[in-house]
């Protein structure tokens, strides 16, 4: 080496060294503030919408529903449940044991159990409305849980969760008409694992489609126009992103699913899973139709909802009334009207609801005048399978926990269930797409119910009843977030 050659290499390594520490904003990146509009794209990333599992997962504990009628159901104690019973060696989860005790079992753990969740009365089985794709296990739960309280979602320069507008203390919906600036009324998801549609119109099918449903949306940028706005495509995009910029998140991702990052499909199978779980049944006229079942009387009788007519229920129903013999008719009387006034029409079955779409003449589905512009469903059915009844109508929502979710219709127009009661009574809007129940001659013309104010509170006192038990607190609940515990296997952990 030349005399020369250290003081050269010095030169070159100062001069690297003072270029390398210039500040960065010589060198603008992709996204700066002041960067043309175009170059703020994002281009989409096909691991964002799926990917496969660097790692194999491990086994992870499956969930089975089992619902009145099964033989187990009259043994499992609780909402959650493990079963065969937790003995000595086998993998257990405790959802209420001390973490000492919970900590004991995990270390005792060497083989795979079943959580088994007890459908509350009156509620079927919904086993065979979950996708082959995705078969319910508890890790891919517990992340689902966790997604849905996280505020990950962004619209703007604000933050939300899902459980933002979908709120536990109100039926996982809104005590508002509209929700963040939009147009319609949050539907609450309680029972949402028997939904043959998701939203108003019906845009969507199983529950894995209700966040995301294509790669574009990952990649959608600022929402500017009110018809880009999450509010009202409930498409949010940057929600993987945010997602994986969270460690726990991604450490998450990869127990549940053996990924390196968390990807569009497990996001939706997780929180899908979640929802799923989300059950309320056990109402008062649920535990009435059993028993009348149980004595097999051929109608509803007044004795069979005395019987379970106590304080709290009489409270719940009718705040200030004792007298659960008139309560009890009330409720028959209600019943009856529900079936003569032809509302068991649309709402029908375990759910109080025909899973199809209707013109009932509310907000703008009795103001649609210019072929381009309909509303409704007809909007999101594909050419060919088109039908005018469609123009205008909305699901038909099932009238369970109804008393958790006013207001009430699509428009969250509706302040409370007698307004609703009254609006049936004489107030409907006629329009020529008008529902066939409602209407009283082929030009749309809607027929009156022509029911008197001792019939309107009896008939509102009867959709009370339908209103069941709360919403398990492990479900209700966020659960702790937090990375794995010593001695905890993957994807398998308490709450």
């Amino acid at each position: 080496m030349s005399p020369r050659a250290p003081g050269l290499v010095g030169l070159l390594l100062g001069t690297v060294t003072i270029l390398g520490c210039q500040r960065a904003v010589r060198y603008p990146g992709v996204g700066a503030a002041n960067a043309p509009a175009e170059e703020q794209k994002i281009t989409p990333l096909p691991t964002w919408s799926w990917q496969l599992p660097w790692l194999p997962p491990e086994a992870d504990v499956p969930i089975v529903f089992i619902a009145h009628g099964h033989k187990d159901w009259d043994s499992l104690p609780a909402f959650w449940n493990v079963f065969p019973p937790p003995a000595a060696g086998l993998r257990t989860i405790h959802f209420a044991q001390s973490p000492l005790g919970g900590a004991a079992a995990m270390v005792l753990a060497d083989r795979l159990e079943t959580v088994k969740i007890k459908v509350p009365l009156g509620l079927p089985d919904p086993t065979s409305n979950i996708p082959a794709a995705n078969p319910p296990t508890f890790g891919k739960w517990k992340l689902g849980r966790e997604i849905f309280f996280a505020r990950k979602l962004s619209s703007g320069y604000d933050t939300f969760s899902c459980a933002s507008c979908h709120q536990p203390d109100h039926g996982f919906a809104e005590d508002r008409g509209n929700t963040l600036g939009g147009t319609r009324n949050t539907l609450g998801l309680i029972n949402s694992a028997y939904w043959r549609h998701q939203f108003w119109d019906g845009r969507a099918g199983a529950l894995e489609e209700v966040v995301v449903r294509s790669l574009d949306d990952e990649a959608a940028a600022e929402h500017t126009s009110s018809s880009d706005r999450p509010q009202e495509t409930h498409r949010w995009g940057g929600l993987v992103r945010a997602l994986d910029a969270d460690v726990d998140f991604r450490f998450r991702f990869e127990t549940v699913f053996g990924l390196k990052q968390p990807t569009q499909d497990a996001v939706a199978k997780a929180l899908a899973t979640y929802l799923r779980t989300i059950l309320s049944g056990n109402s008062l006229y649920d535990r009435a139709e059993h028993e009348r079942l149980r004595q097999q009387a051929p109608q509803l009788r007044a004795e069979h909802f005395a019987m379970f007519l106590d304080g709290p229920a009489l409270a719940a129903l009718e705040p200030g009334v004792a007298d659960k013999d008139s309560v009890a008719k009330q409720l028959v009387r209600g019943h009856r009207l529900f079936h003569d006034k032809g509302c068991v029409a649309c709402h029908r079955g375990p759910l109080f609801t025909d899973h199809d779409f209707h013109n009932i003449g509310v907000g703008e589905s009795s103001r649609f005048r210019i072929s381009g512009q309909e509303t409704g469903r007809f909007v999101q059915v594909p050419i060919g399978l088109k039908e005018a009844r469609l123009v205008g109508a909305f699901r038909t929502p099932s009238l369970r926990a109804l008393p958790r979710t006013a207001p009430y219709f699509h428009d969250g127009s509706f302040p409370d269930l007698l307004r609703v009661v009254k609006y049936f009574n004489h107030s409907i809007a006629g329009n020529i797409y008008l529902a066939e129940p409602l209407r009283a001659d082929p030009t749309g013309l809607a027929k009156a119910l022509d029911m008197d104010s001792d019939d309107q509170d009896a008939l509102v006192l009867f959709l009370r009843s339908l209103d069941g038990g709360p919403v398990d607190r492990i479900v209700a609940a966020p659960g702790e977030r937090r990375g794995m515990a010593p001695g905890e296997r993957r994807g398998v952990s308490p709450p």
